[in-house]
């Protein structure tokens, strides 16, 4: 074994890999890379203990991905680190087969995970980077707490809360995003609340507000700027796109093109589950004769556009009708922000960010520029690599932020690192063609199809 900086140890003649945060993505690199003898991985993660999204695991909310899209299963179904082997182990299983794993509660995969970082023992928890630098041919990765130097990185520290720029100067209690939404002791009981933004989340916080879960609000509203509240799409057809094949045919288009297919794309992401839906239907019905414990005032406001913050305590929201141009105000004593997240340059870039490319994307997002191996351009000696994952977006599809394809990525970066197939990263079979090949099979079905059928170049 060799030693590296303070303490890291690498295989004699392997890869040694430092990924930097603990979320699905490193997770993910990591239990893949378990079983592959020449590489030798830890991962530096900034929180004293493994958490996902604490702030938003409201009671009842629940994936909107099936959970055998876990860490490993379409990459490696045998794999120990795998849901099922979860569920085996928490002798849970004869009861989530007979209860139904479709889709599970947000919480228990949390669970899921931790039980996965505490079974890979190479996360070292309580270390935040603070910059990533060159040294020679190597980087050099300073924490709050020691040095390393590594030749290979890869960084998966997710997206940031996307913040709108009338809510900036806000006090944070009580101007927030949901991201942060238990993660602080808010006193809700009696005070006016505003929810910005019609995805998942803002349902969710809507619904646990609505519901009493915070005690009785002097009033209630929920706005967005889409034109209803729409449903996730979720039919076969439109799950294709979280396909493998997908995302290398999106990789290939324009930057206009991939631009208006994630327009297009964005109630497959960010949609509401139907049964949350059902669940605020029938609250705001049962309100309406008289059950339960809810706010004085409710309102749900589409097609509105938050634009402006007056006053303070209580705050003035300014909307704007986006079909009529109709101004409104709200006055509100909390706002919730659910509007979502953006890529961005991490911080501990910073030394090496005049090395990278960078592309602006949709959302005032920026991204660094990828290969599709998911390695970045970096002008930098040819020995040292860094990977970039959960943060292609725009370069490889609407994927990319999402569960679905966390596994077949990571696998991809590991048959990069080694420079061999460790794992089958080729397409899934699928029933749509995203090139305009027709294959094979296909051509010799229609060079025996009649000339009354209808071809390319016929009348009508």
């Amino acid at each position: 074994m060799a030693r590296l900086a303070d303490g890291v140890m690498s295989k004699q003649g392997g890869h040694q890999v430092t990924a930097i945060g603990a979320g699905p993505a490193n997770l993910s690199l990591a239990a893949l890379a378990a079983p592959i003898p020449e590489i030798s991985l830890h991962i530096l993660e900034r929180s004293e203990a493994p958490s996902w999204h604490p702030g938003l695991l409201l009671d009842g909310a629940l994936m909107q991905t099936s959970p055998l899209k876990d860490l490993v299963t379409p990459a490696d179904p045998t794999s120990v680190y795998s849901f099922l082997a979860y569920l085996h182990e928490k002798r849970r299983l004869y009861r989530a087969i007979v209860r139904g794993i479709a889709s599970v509660g947000r919480s228990e995969f949390e669970d899921y995970l931790k039980w996965a970082a505490e079974k890979l023992a190479n996360v070292q928890f309580g270390e935040q980077v603070i910059a990533v630098e060159l040294r020679g041919d190597a980087f050099s990765i300073a924490t709050n707490r020691r040095n390393y130097q590594t030749r290979t990185t890869v960084v998966g520290v997710g997206r940031v809360p996307s913040v709108p720029d009338w809510s900036r100067n806000a006090p944070e209690n009580q101007v927030f995003h949901a991201s942060t939404f238990l993660l602080r002791r808010r006193e809700f009981a009696n005070k006016r609340v505003v929810v910005v933004g019609g995805g998942q989340s803002g349902a969710e916080i809507f619904l646990h507000l609505l519901t009493g879960a915070c005690g009785a609000l002097g009033a209630l509203a929920w706005i967005t700027r889409r034109a209803s509240i729409f449903a996730l799409e979720d039919s076969p057809f439109v799950n294709e796109w979280f396909f493998p094949q997908f995302g290398a045919w999106f990789l290939g288009q324009s930057d206009a093109a991939r631009k208006q297919t994630l327009e297009r794309q964005v109630l497959a992401s960010d949609g509401v589950n139907p049964s949350t839906l059902r669940a605020i239907y029938n609250a705001l019905y049962d309100r309406e004769v008289g059950r339960g414990l809810y706010p004085a005032e409710v309102e749900i406001r589409v097609d509105a556009m938050a634009e402006e913050l007056r006053a303070t305590s209580p705050f003035r929201l300014g909307v704007r009708q986006q079909a009529t141009g109709a101004c409104a105000e709200y006055v509100a004593d909390i706002i919730v922000l659910a509007t979502g997240y953006r890529t961005e340059i991490p911080p501990f870039l910073e030394p090496v960010a005049n090395r990278l490319s960078i592309v602006s994307a949709p959302g005032g997002s920026r991204e660094i520029v990828v290969g599709k191996e998911f390695q970045a351009r970096f002008d930098g000696p040819e020995s040292c690599r860094l990977y970039v994952q959960n943060g292609a977006r725009f370069q490889h599809g609407i994927a990319d932020t999402n569960l679905s394809l966390v596994p077949w990525r990571a696998s991809t970066v590991l048959n990069s690192i080694i420079g061999r197939v460790a794992y089958d990263c080729g397409p899934a079979t699928g029933a749509l063609n995203w090139y305009g090949v027709v294959p094979e099979s296909a051509r010799s079905a229609m060079g025996s199809m009649s000339r009354s059928s209808c071809m390319i170049g016929d009348k009508p």
